[in-house]
């Protein structure tokens, strides 16, 4: 082997810089090989797409529960709406810190439970401040592990309103009716009934100074999924054959009860100008009472009839209904 048979030590070190450089690794070079971005996230973003109702929905209910908490508490404070998120059944109740309030819900006419969850810190928070606590928004990390009874009574009533105000916000859209089946408040004796199953977080971040916690509702997204033709427009007011038709129904029978002008117009004839001019005060027109009378409806010609009376007042037998026609 010669000299030349030899690579230098600049040679070697190019070599080197060649396979441990990014050119090698991303195999830009080879044709038709080449890496792909992929978001993993398109299906679910696809899916919350399809129903863009959710967001006016939550933002009607944000605005009711800071009346509501007001109403309890006597305090101000802010309830924001986080962004709803589509995510696995188990990663969610995983996410469920200890110890919380985990109602179990069903929401007919929704398919299976939903989770109203309410953690320990936003509770605690609640019973320092019913008790005349300081209202600073100071948060404590403890280590306990169950509620305290006041805590758990304090879960049932923000729970109560929270599902009024949910039940509110949705009307339009559908008409939920809650019913809690169980409670519970270790989020370790809950299970997905499927590891694949997906659910919808609505997460509404209630914030009083300093302090925030938030209340959660986690629902099966399968529960959701039939109503994605009324969750698929924002608008209030649907516009469908049901709704036409109930506004018609309204209409036919709210309009019954509208009165009407009725009069009747015994005879009519030609009068000069100088006739009318010379009318005075005692003067008579000399008319021909004829037998057949014609009734008006806000001075629309109706029906032809005779006069008479009838249990002591003036009256009109109605004997023809004038048939108004109209050229097509």
């Amino acid at each position: 082997m010669t000299s030349k048979d030899v690579l230098s030590e600049g040679e070697l070190d190019a070599l080197m810089d060649t396979f441990s450089g990014d050119e090698a690794s991303n195999g830009e070079g080879v044709p038709g090989h080449g890496c792909q971005p992929f978001d993993f996230s398109t299906r679910e973003q696809t899916l919350l797409a399809q129903m863009p109702a959710l967001k006016t929905i939550n933002e009607k209910q944000s605005l009711a529960l800071i009346d509501e908490i007001r109403g309890l508490y006597g305090i101000s404070a802010q309830v924001e709406v986080e962004e709803t998120r589509l995510l696995r059944l188990d990663q969610a109740i995983g996410a469920i810190s200890a110890p919380s309030g985990i109602n179990l819900v069903k929401m007919a006419p929704l398919n299976g439970v939903s989770f109203v969850v309410l953690p320990g810190n936003l509770l605690s928070f609640f019973v320092d401040t019913y008790f005349g606590g300081t209202q600073n928004g100071a948060s404590e990390k403890s280590s306990r592990t169950s509620l305290t009874p006041t805590e758990m009574r304090i879960n049932e009533v923000l729970t109560s309103k929270f599902l009024a105000t949910l039940v509110a916000a949705w009307q339009e859209k559908v008409q939920l009716t809650p019913e809690l089946k169980s409670f519970e408040s270790k989020p370790d004796f809950l299970q997905a009934s499927s590891p694949d199953e997906l659910a919808l977080l609505f997460s509404f971040v209630i914030k009083v100074g300093d302090w925030s916690s938030a209340i959660d509702w986690i629902v099966p997204y399968t529960s959701l999924e039939p109503l994605r033709s009324k969750l698929g427009s924002s608008n209030s007011a649907d516009k469908s054959p049901h709704k036409n038709a109930d506004w018609e129904q309204h209409f036919r029978r709210e309009l019954q009860f509208i009165d009407l002008e009725v009069s009747g117009s015994f005879v009519s004839g030609p009068v000069s100008i100088a006739e009318v001019l010379s009318l005075r005060p005692g003067s008579i027109v000399p008319l021909k009472m004829p037998t057949e009378v014609t009734v008006s409806i806000e001075n629309q010609a109706f029906s032809y009839g005779e006069h008479g009376a009838l249990n002591g007042h003036k009256s009109i037998k109605i004997k023809e209904i004038i048939s108004h026609e109209t050229n097509s």
